[in-house]
Order: C-alpha cells, then sequence, then structure tokens
C-alpha cells in the first residue's frame, strides 16, 4: 500500500528537482519540505537545493511512513490500519495535501469506517476549500480529491473480496513459513 500511496502522490505532486518556495517553505522533490539522506538522517530544504527522483521517492516514503500514517491515526484512531488500500491511499493524500486529515465529518466517517459517508464527505466538504487560489487552480485540486474518492471502495461485497484476499495471501504466507 505504500508503493500505491507514493505513487498516487507523485502523479498529483509532481517532481521538482530544484528547490521552490511554496506557500511557507522551499520544497522538493514531490512536494515535501525535507531531504531524506541515504544514511536515513533528515534536514528541511534550503533554497538551492537540488535532488534526484531516487532520494525523492525514499524521502517521500519515509514522509509517508513515519509522518502521515501515524498523524492520520492520531487523528481517526488505529481503525486506521483496518480500512481497505484504496481508503487509505485516500486518507495519506489528502493528509499529505493538507498536512493533517482535514474537516471534522471526514475524520468521523473515516474513524467510524464508513466508507460510503466517507466517499461522500470527500467532496462535499473540501468542495468550497482554497478560496485564495485560482479557479484553475482549485479545479485542479478538486480533481485530485475526486480521484481520491474513486479510490474509496463502497461495494461491501468487493470489500470483503479484498478482505478475504489479504486474509489468503496472509495464511498461505505463514504456511509457507512453517
Amino acid at each position: 500500500m505504500i508503493e500505491q500511496a507514493a505513487n498516487f502522490l507523485k502523479k498529483y505532486e509532481g517532481f521538482l528537482r530544484s528547490a521552490q518556495w511554496d506557500v511557507n517553505a522551499w520544497r522538493i522533490g514531490y512536494g515535501s519540505d525535507t531531504i531524506t539522506n541515504t544514511d536515513g538522517s533528515v534536514r528541511k530544504v534550503q533554497q538551492g537545493d537540488t535532488t534526484t527522483e531516487q532520494d525523492a521517492q525514499r524521502d517521500l516514503k519515509r514522509r509517508i511512513t513515519e509522518e502521515f500514517i501515524p498523524r492520520i491515526i492520531s487523528q481517526i484512531g488505529p481503525g486506521f490500519n483496518d480500512l481497505p488500500s484504496g481508503a487509505q491511499i485516500a486518507l495519506i493524500s489528502i493528509a499529505y495535501n493538507y498536512g493533517s486529515v482535514p474537516h471534522a465529518k471526514i475524520r468521523a466517517a473515516a474513524s467510524q469506517g464508513d466508507l460510503t459517508a466517507l466517499k461522500s464527505l470527500w467532496i462535499s466538504e473540501t468542495y468550497n476549500d482554497n478560496k485564495k487560489l485560482s479557479e484553475s487552480f482549485r479545479n485542479a485540486l478538486r480533481a485530485r480529491r475526486a480521484a481520491e474518492a474513486a479510490l474509496i471502495p463502497t461495494d461491501k461485497k468487493k470489500v470483503l473480496l479484498i478482505i478475504a484476499a489479504g486474509l489468503t495471501a496472509a495464511a498461505i504466507f505463514l504456511n509457507d513459513k512453517k
């Protein structure tokens, strides 16, 4: 799921080889304000910094696993781990874009595992956000929200099939370990 989340984010964040100022920080790579070095150390992006796609990918995966998933879990609870991967990816993307999971109704639906409400609220609660931005930029963000919402499954049969497939894979893995 981390790889799929990273790929989704890369599509919407785009790649910056050189640091650029963005609202409140220098950003590089896939919209990050940090650089994760090969030894795992992290530092803030500074004016004049450059990166490679490989280095940016390392930073993105670290941020997903060490910053955003824990932040989401702190907001909606440990039930995050029980959500289908599509819903997890959508939550990671919106948290990455906003800095955290926005809007109390979205957090409540995610916390309760109510995928139908979550998918519905995804668009309605965020539609009028970012009023200071240009209409074209807001439309791009709305398209991103629609793509995120499309990841959230609401067909209970599909969700059960996904869970069953995961349990089957886990059983096979555990049997192979014996």
